[in-house]
């Protein structure tokens, strides 16, 4: 049985399906200095993958009568690219951003993009979804988008697909962030963190990515939602229209 949930959800859930509200009461805020430490071992981690990749090209280029030296290039390049792509895409999920103003779509669908290449992910992310059609979000809903893409991403074992659709009515904005794939991992701890039933001491670098995830919804004053079976995920997200952005990111 696929798991479902949400946060906030107002209406009575169906039958089949079991909602979870989450309280404040008797949760502890995490301590800003751990929330950074636990970032930074995470952004760390990530990247050592292409800048390791980029030492080990320039290593080989270095060794005397090393004959490929067009495919050691080709690896410094390419894993250059990746770091690259890799810090922009970190940068706005992580890093400082405005308390105020529109973020452009059009913008973070190509930092995700390139955050993608040359993996096994493909992007869905149709023009009608971004700045062309007149639908706008915030930056902190921005930066929500791209740390929910995050997840996704980090739950496809075995590459797949994620798509991204925004839209909105006369009273909230919805964002939709899905994956699929040949197989879907995800974590019940990243789960429990996600629903505040951790407390923030036992909250991890693996884990601290549903953590933040979760902070920024809050503050969007935004309903979230999730449904996760063995070969798809689909993670909603709805913020009233009215709703007020506190400034804590």
């Amino acid at each position: 049985m696929p798991l479902v949930w949400g946060i906030g959800l107002q209406a009575e859930p169906p039958p089949a399906i079991t909602a979870i509200l989450v309280s404040e009461e008797g949760r502890k805020p995490m301590n800003s200095m751990r929330f950074a430490e636990l970032l930074c071992t995470r952004l760390c981690h990530d990247l050592t993958g292409p800048i390791g990749a980029l030492a080990n090209g320039a290593e080989f280029l270095s060794e005397e009568g090393f004959e490929m030296q067009g495919q050691a290039v080709d690896l410094i390049a390419t894993s250059a690219a990746q770091a690259v792509a890799r810090l922009q895409f970190y940068r706005r999920a992580y890093g400082r951003i405005n308390d105020s103003g529109e973020a452009s779509l059009s913008e973070l669908k190509k930092l995700v993009e390139d955050y993608l290449a040359g993996s096994k992910t493909t992007l869905d992310w149709p023009d009608t979804h971004t700045d062309s059609s007149g639908i706008s979000i915030s930056y902190k809903m921005g930066r929500l988008l791209i740390n929910l893409i995050l997840l996704c991403t980090g739950a496809l074992l075995r590459g797949g697909n994620v798509s991204v659709r925004i839209t909105a009515n006369g009273t909230a904005k919805e964002l939709q962030v899905a994956c699929a794939g040949s197989h879907v991992k995800w974590d019940k701890a990243l789960d429990d963190v996600l629903q505040k039933k951790v407390d923030p001491l036992e909250i991890t670098p693996k884990t601290i990515q549903a953590e933040l995830t979760r902070s920024l919804a809050e503050e969007l004053h935004a309903e979230i939602s999730l449904t996760v079976d063995e070969v798809s995920m689909e993670f909603k997200v709805r913020q009233p229209l009215q709703a007020p952005e506190t400034n804590a990111a």
